[in-house]
Protein backbone atom coordinates (compact mmCIF):
# COMPACT_ATOMS: atom_id res chain seq x y z
CA UNK A 1 0.00 0.00 0.00
CA UNK A 2 1.06 3.35 -0.13
CA UNK A 3 3.22 5.19 2.09
CA UNK A 4 2.23 7.49 4.39
CA UNK A 5 3.88 11.05 2.66
CA UNK A 6 5.11 13.73 4.62
CA UNK A 7 4.36 17.16 4.73
CA UNK A 8 6.02 19.19 2.12
CA UNK A 9 8.00 22.03 3.15
CA UNK A 10 6.28 25.65 2.48
CA UNK A 11 7.63 27.94 -0.48
CA UNK A 12 6.83 31.47 -0.50
CA UNK A 13 6.25 33.33 -3.51
CA UNK A 14 9.61 34.80 -3.49
CA UNK A 15 11.78 31.99 -3.44
CA UNK A 16 9.34 29.70 -6.22
CA UNK A 17 8.96 31.83 -9.32
CA UNK A 18 8.74 29.10 -11.97
CA UNK A 19 5.45 29.68 -13.79
CA UNK A 20 4.80 25.92 -13.21
CA UNK A 21 4.76 25.79 -9.55
CA UNK A 22 1.81 28.40 -9.31
CA UNK A 23 -1.39 26.73 -8.23
CA UNK A 24 -4.22 27.23 -10.52
CA UNK A 25 -7.57 27.94 -9.27
CA UNK A 26 -9.91 27.58 -11.52
CA UNK A 27 -13.64 27.19 -11.75
CA UNK A 28 -15.41 23.90 -12.55
CA UNK A 29 -15.68 24.75 -16.55
CA UNK A 30 -12.34 25.25 -16.50
CA UNK A 31 -10.91 22.23 -14.72
CA UNK A 32 -13.17 20.08 -16.55
CA UNK A 33 -11.88 21.42 -20.12
CA UNK A 34 -8.22 21.20 -18.26
CA UNK A 35 -8.98 17.21 -17.21
CA UNK A 36 -9.91 16.41 -20.64
CA UNK A 37 -7.14 18.11 -22.52
CA UNK A 38 -4.61 16.28 -20.34
CA UNK A 39 -6.16 13.09 -20.79
CA UNK A 40 -5.97 13.93 -24.73
CA UNK A 41 -2.29 15.26 -24.40
CA UNK A 42 0.96 12.99 -24.66
CA UNK A 43 3.21 15.63 -22.75
CA UNK A 44 6.67 14.10 -22.22
CA UNK A 45 7.50 12.97 -18.73
CA UNK A 46 10.95 15.55 -19.02
CA UNK A 47 8.94 18.38 -19.69
CA UNK A 48 9.59 19.06 -15.98
CA UNK A 49 13.10 18.18 -16.31
CA UNK A 50 14.23 21.64 -15.64
CA UNK A 51 12.48 21.65 -12.16
CA UNK A 52 15.16 21.34 -9.49
CA UNK A 53 14.74 17.98 -7.54
CA UNK A 54 13.85 19.88 -4.03
CA UNK A 55 10.87 20.67 -6.01
CA UNK A 56 10.55 17.78 -7.77
CA UNK A 57 10.83 15.49 -4.94
CA UNK A 58 9.07 17.24 -1.99
CA UNK A 59 6.12 19.41 -3.15
CA UNK A 60 3.04 17.48 -3.74
CA UNK A 61 1.30 17.12 -7.19
CA UNK A 62 -1.57 19.39 -5.84
CA UNK A 63 1.09 22.21 -5.48
CA UNK A 64 1.40 22.46 -9.25
CA UNK A 65 -0.46 23.48 -12.33
CA UNK A 66 -3.42 21.31 -14.00
CA UNK A 67 -1.62 20.41 -16.82
CA UNK A 68 1.58 18.75 -14.56
CA UNK A 69 -1.28 17.42 -12.48
CA UNK A 70 -3.18 15.71 -15.01
CA UNK A 71 -0.24 14.85 -17.08
CA UNK A 72 0.96 12.33 -13.56
CA UNK A 73 -3.07 11.51 -13.47
CA UNK A 74 -2.57 10.34 -17.07
CA UNK A 75 0.55 8.69 -16.44
CA UNK A 76 -0.43 6.71 -13.40
CA UNK A 77 -3.71 5.78 -14.48
CA UNK A 78 -1.93 4.95 -18.36
CA UNK A 79 0.07 2.48 -16.24
CA UNK A 80 -2.85 0.84 -14.32
CA UNK A 81 -4.50 -0.08 -17.32
CA UNK A 82 -1.87 -1.74 -18.49
CA UNK A 83 -1.13 -3.87 -15.86
CA UNK A 84 -4.84 -4.83 -15.28
CA UNK A 85 -5.00 -5.09 -19.30
CA UNK A 86 -2.18 -8.11 -18.53
CA UNK A 87 -3.32 -9.09 -15.35
CA UNK A 88 -6.59 -10.17 -17.44
CA UNK A 89 -5.07 -11.76 -20.54
CA UNK A 90 -3.07 -14.09 -18.40
CA UNK A 91 -5.98 -14.65 -15.97
CA UNK A 92 -8.24 -15.68 -19.45
CA UNK A 93 -5.57 -18.09 -20.82
CA UNK A 94 -5.83 -20.49 -17.29
CA UNK A 95 -9.40 -20.17 -17.34
CA UNK A 96 -9.53 -21.03 -21.31
CA UNK A 97 -6.77 -23.89 -20.67
CA UNK A 98 -7.64 -26.16 -17.86
CA UNK A 99 -4.00 -28.17 -18.65
CA UNK A 100 -2.47 -25.34 -17.69
CA UNK A 101 -4.32 -25.31 -13.97
CA UNK A 102 -3.38 -28.82 -13.89
CA UNK A 103 0.43 -28.16 -14.34
CA UNK A 104 -0.02 -24.96 -11.70
CA UNK A 105 -1.72 -27.50 -9.01
CA UNK A 106 1.40 -30.35 -9.72
CA UNK A 107 4.17 -27.68 -9.19
CA UNK A 108 3.02 -25.28 -6.47
CA UNK A 109 6.84 -23.98 -6.72
CA UNK A 110 5.35 -21.75 -9.37
CA UNK A 111 3.31 -19.87 -7.24
CA UNK A 112 5.36 -19.86 -3.94
CA UNK A 113 8.01 -18.57 -6.67
CA UNK A 114 5.76 -15.93 -8.09
CA UNK A 115 5.22 -14.71 -4.54
CA UNK A 116 8.26 -14.28 -3.31
CA UNK A 117 9.27 -12.56 -6.95
CA UNK A 118 6.49 -10.18 -6.64
CA UNK A 119 7.23 -9.08 -3.35
CA UNK A 120 10.42 -8.43 -4.51
CA UNK A 121 10.57 -6.51 -7.41
CA UNK A 122 7.81 -4.27 -5.89
CA UNK A 123 10.25 -3.06 -3.62
CA UNK A 124 12.65 -2.77 -6.32
CA UNK A 125 10.11 -0.71 -8.18
CA UNK A 126 9.44 1.81 -5.29
CA UNK A 127 13.41 2.02 -4.21
CA UNK A 128 14.02 2.94 -8.13
CA UNK A 129 10.44 4.77 -8.39
CA UNK A 130 12.58 8.03 -10.43
CA UNK A 131 15.23 5.74 -12.31
CA UNK A 132 13.61 5.53 -15.67
CA UNK A 133 13.41 3.05 -17.40
CA UNK A 134 14.37 0.55 -14.84
CA UNK A 135 11.41 1.45 -12.82
CA UNK A 136 9.12 0.09 -15.67
CA UNK A 137 10.88 -3.07 -15.83
CA UNK A 138 10.91 -3.90 -12.20
CA UNK A 139 6.90 -2.89 -12.31
CA UNK A 140 6.59 -5.47 -15.61
CA UNK A 141 7.79 -7.96 -13.12
CA UNK A 142 5.85 -7.31 -10.52
CA UNK A 143 2.77 -7.25 -12.64
CA UNK A 144 4.02 -10.57 -14.52
CA UNK A 145 4.32 -12.32 -11.02
CA UNK A 146 1.38 -11.13 -9.39
CA UNK A 147 -0.41 -12.13 -12.74
CA UNK A 148 0.50 -15.82 -12.56
CA UNK A 149 -0.92 -15.78 -9.19
CA UNK A 150 -4.35 -14.05 -9.68
CA UNK A 151 -4.65 -16.54 -13.05
CA UNK A 152 -3.89 -19.46 -11.07
CA UNK A 153 -6.45 -18.36 -8.23
CA UNK A 154 -9.38 -17.82 -10.76
CA UNK A 155 -8.89 -20.74 -12.54
CA UNK A 156 -9.90 -22.65 -9.32
CA UNK A 157 -12.84 -20.68 -9.35
CA UNK A 158 -16.34 -21.11 -11.59
CA UNK A 159 -16.29 -18.84 -14.82
CA UNK A 160 -19.48 -17.41 -13.71
CA UNK A 161 -18.01 -16.39 -10.27
CA UNK A 162 -15.42 -14.89 -12.05
CA UNK A 163 -17.06 -12.71 -14.52
CA UNK A 164 -19.30 -11.60 -11.96
CA UNK A 165 -16.53 -10.64 -9.75
CA UNK A 166 -14.53 -8.94 -12.23
CA UNK A 167 -18.04 -6.54 -13.36
CA UNK A 168 -18.52 -6.03 -9.55
CA UNK A 169 -15.17 -4.90 -8.99
CA UNK A 170 -14.91 -2.46 -12.04
CA UNK A 171 -18.32 -1.02 -10.94
CA UNK A 172 -16.74 -0.31 -7.66
CA UNK A 173 -13.49 0.66 -8.57
CA UNK A 174 -15.48 3.81 -11.08
CA UNK A 175 -17.73 4.67 -7.89
CA UNK A 176 -15.45 4.74 -5.13
CA UNK A 177 -13.24 6.93 -7.90
CA UNK A 178 -15.43 9.36 -8.53
CA UNK A 179 -16.40 9.53 -4.70
CA UNK A 180 -12.97 10.42 -3.75
CA UNK A 181 -12.23 12.57 -6.88
CA UNK A 182 -15.30 14.64 -5.33
CA UNK A 183 -15.04 13.92 -1.84
CA UNK A 184 -13.85 17.78 -0.01
CA UNK A 185 -13.24 15.02 2.66
CA UNK A 186 -9.53 13.77 3.45
CA UNK A 187 -9.33 9.97 3.72
CA UNK A 188 -5.47 9.91 3.86
CA UNK A 189 -5.67 10.67 6.89
CA UNK A 190 -7.57 6.87 7.71
CA UNK A 191 -4.28 5.29 6.01
CA UNK A 192 -2.48 4.52 9.78
CA UNK A 193 -6.20 2.48 10.66
CA UNK A 194 -6.47 0.87 7.39
CA UNK A 195 -2.53 -0.46 7.75
CA UNK A 196 -3.71 -1.62 11.26
CA UNK A 197 -6.76 -3.57 9.71
CA UNK A 198 -4.50 -4.85 7.26
CA UNK A 199 -1.84 -6.42 9.38
CA UNK A 200 -4.64 -7.90 11.39
CA UNK A 201 -6.18 -9.58 8.41
CA UNK A 202 -2.87 -11.03 7.24
CA UNK A 203 -2.27 -12.19 10.71
CA UNK A 204 -6.00 -13.83 10.71
CA UNK A 205 -5.43 -14.89 6.99
CA UNK A 206 -2.60 -17.07 8.12
CA UNK A 207 -4.29 -18.44 10.85
CA UNK A 208 -6.83 -19.71 8.90
CA UNK A 209 -4.65 -21.78 6.73
CA UNK A 210 -3.59 -24.03 10.00
CA UNK A 211 -7.13 -23.74 11.87
CA UNK A 212 -10.44 -25.00 10.48
CA UNK A 213 -12.61 -22.40 10.18
CA UNK A 214 -16.58 -22.07 8.85
CA UNK A 215 -17.83 -20.79 5.57
CA UNK A 216 -19.92 -17.88 8.21
CA UNK A 217 -16.05 -16.93 9.28
CA UNK A 218 -14.64 -17.55 5.43
CA UNK A 219 -17.33 -14.92 4.84
CA UNK A 220 -17.29 -12.38 7.60
CA UNK A 221 -13.39 -12.10 6.87
CA UNK A 222 -13.93 -11.53 3.42
CA UNK A 223 -16.48 -8.74 3.91
CA UNK A 224 -14.28 -7.04 6.17
CA UNK A 225 -11.51 -7.75 3.45
CA UNK A 226 -13.74 -6.01 0.52
CA UNK A 227 -14.54 -3.57 2.90
CA UNK A 228 -10.86 -2.70 3.63
CA UNK A 229 -9.53 -2.53 0.11
CA UNK A 230 -12.80 -0.26 -0.72
CA UNK A 231 -11.03 2.20 1.53
CA UNK A 232 -7.69 1.77 0.60
CA UNK A 233 -9.06 2.61 -3.13
CA UNK A 234 -10.30 5.88 -1.83
CA UNK A 235 -7.34 6.60 0.17
CA UNK A 236 -4.93 5.88 -2.89
CA UNK A 237 -7.20 7.81 -5.75
CA UNK A 238 -6.93 10.96 -3.00
CA UNK A 239 -3.01 10.50 -2.54
CA UNK A 240 -2.70 10.28 -6.53
CA UNK A 241 -4.56 13.74 -7.06
CA UNK A 242 -3.11 15.71 -4.29
CA UNK A 243 0.17 14.06 -2.20
CA UNK A 244 2.18 12.02 -4.35
CA UNK A 245 5.17 13.54 -6.07
CA UNK A 246 5.74 14.59 -10.02
CA UNK A 247 7.79 11.23 -10.98
CA UNK A 248 5.99 8.74 -8.46
CA UNK A 249 3.51 7.46 -10.83
CA UNK A 250 4.70 4.16 -10.84
CA UNK A 251 4.41 3.63 -6.83
CA UNK A 252 0.72 4.98 -7.50
CA UNK A 253 -0.40 2.65 -9.73
CA UNK A 254 1.37 -0.26 -7.66
CA UNK A 255 -0.97 0.76 -5.21
CA UNK A 256 -4.10 1.21 -6.75
CA UNK A 257 -3.22 -1.91 -8.60
CA UNK A 258 -3.02 -3.86 -5.65
CA UNK A 259 -6.17 -2.49 -4.13
CA UNK A 260 -7.97 -3.35 -7.06
CA UNK A 261 -6.63 -6.97 -7.32
CA UNK A 262 -7.14 -7.38 -3.42
CA UNK A 263 -10.71 -5.89 -3.81
CA UNK A 264 -11.51 -8.70 -6.95
CA UNK A 265 -10.16 -11.41 -4.68
CA UNK A 266 -12.30 -11.23 -1.49
CA UNK A 267 -15.51 -10.54 -4.07
CA UNK A 268 -14.53 -13.71 -6.06
CA UNK A 269 -14.19 -15.48 -1.93
CA UNK A 270 -18.13 -13.67 -1.26
CA UNK A 271 -19.74 -14.91 -4.03
CA UNK A 272 -18.13 -18.46 -4.10
CA UNK A 273 -19.16 -18.86 -0.56
CA UNK A 274 -23.01 -17.15 -1.46
CA UNK A 275 -23.11 -19.86 -4.00
CA UNK A 276 -22.10 -22.41 -1.26
CA UNK A 277 -19.28 -23.38 -3.28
Amino acid sequence: MSAPQNPPPQYSSNSVSDPLLTPQYTDAATAASGFASGLASSSARTQYDHLPDDIKYTMPISDFELDLRMSFVRRVYTILTLQLLGTTALSSIFILNPGLTVWALQNQWAFWTSFAASIVLMLLAFWKSRSYPINLVFLAGFTAAESYMVGFITSLYDTKIVVEAFFLTFVIFVGLTIFACQSKYDFSQWQGVACTVLFVMIGVGFLMMFFPYSSTAELIYSIIGALLFSLYIVIDTQLVLKKYHLEEEVPAAISLYLDIINLFLYILRILNEANDN
